[in-house]
């Protein structure tokens, strides 16, 4: 049986490489705050409240602002860059996820006000729409909902003294892979699910975005990861070891057609 919990495993993503990016320290002892899974969750649902059907399809903000007291903007600074580039990060992998359009990069940027209070925030979102805008496979190009100018940034200055966490991150959409992933596993018919957004885990726990039953699989067993135009598959540490068209490996670049084996599952690459 295979299962996606590409929902759940988006913000479970982005707790983990939050905490790595400070070791945990912030969520250990900073608890009475704002918290980044809050706000992580906040733009998802932003996302969903403000869903826009066009001819092309469902599009979604893809600006945001969030708006921070002064002692929780203090502590979140912990993070630098961190946050708000993990946040753009779960803009654009829902929308992948949902099949959503993002009209332009997801930019988010983190600002203070004296007036919000601690363990509150604000959030503003916008469509800023560029020329390349990536869409879900099948949408239309309507020319008309391109007409806004593409973003250009400002020149850089010689010297910014913000905080990190207040200069904002822009993240480009990873445009459709045209790749699935097809399971055979256990004698029964092929799964297949698409390969998009810049990672997929795979393995037994239902917080994977590729979840095979079988009793030889890893909890979380292996991830398929972008990097750059190519897919790679990177072994988590499984019990049984991942294998590439027979061969094992720690980690390997993929080609369509390629079997990847964990355990006695076998997920084999192929082109959409």
């Amino acid at each position: 049986m295979i299962r996606t919990g590409a929902a759940m495993g988006v913000l479970q993503e982005f707790e983990r490489r939050l905490e790595g990016a400070v070791e945990g320290f912030f969520a250990r002892i900073f608890r009475s705050g704002v918290q980044p899974i809050e706000l992580a969750r906040a733009v998802r649902r932003y996302g969903e409240d403000r869903q826009h059907v066009t001819a092309d399809g469902v599009v979604v903000p893809n600006v945001y602002r969030v708006t921070v007291g002064p002692k929780d903007h203090e502590r979140l600074a912990g993070y630098g860059v961190s946050l708000p580039r993990e946040l753009a990060e779960v803009v654009v992998k829902t929308a992948s996820d949902r099949r959503w359009i993002l009209k332009g990069p997801a930019r988010v940027r983190i600002e203070v006000d004296e007036e919000v209070r601690l363990g509150r925030f604000r959030l503003a979102g916008r469509v800023e729409a560029v020329e390349d805008a990536v869409r879900p496979p099948g949408a239309r190009r309507n020319p008309e909902s391109f007409a806004a100018p593409p973003y250009r940034p400002a020149a850089s200055p010689t010297r910014d003294d913000r905080p990190a966490i207040d200069r904002t991150q822009v993240i480009s959409a990873v445009p459709a892979s045209g790749l699935q992933l097809v399971v055979r596993s256990g004698g029964g018919p092929p799964t297949a699910i698409p390969v998009q957004g810049t990672r997929l885990t795979a393995g037994r726990s239902a917080a994977c975005d590729l979840t095979i039953d079988d009793s030889t699989v890893s909890r979380e067993h292996a991830a398929f990861v972008r990097r750059g135009p190519a897919w790679w598959v990177v072994d988590l540490g499984s019990t049984n070891g991942t294998r590439v068209n027979g061969v094992r490996a720690a980690e390997q670049p993929l080609q369509p057609g390629d079997r990847v084996e964990f355990g006695d599952a076998v997920v084999e690459l192929v082109g959409g």
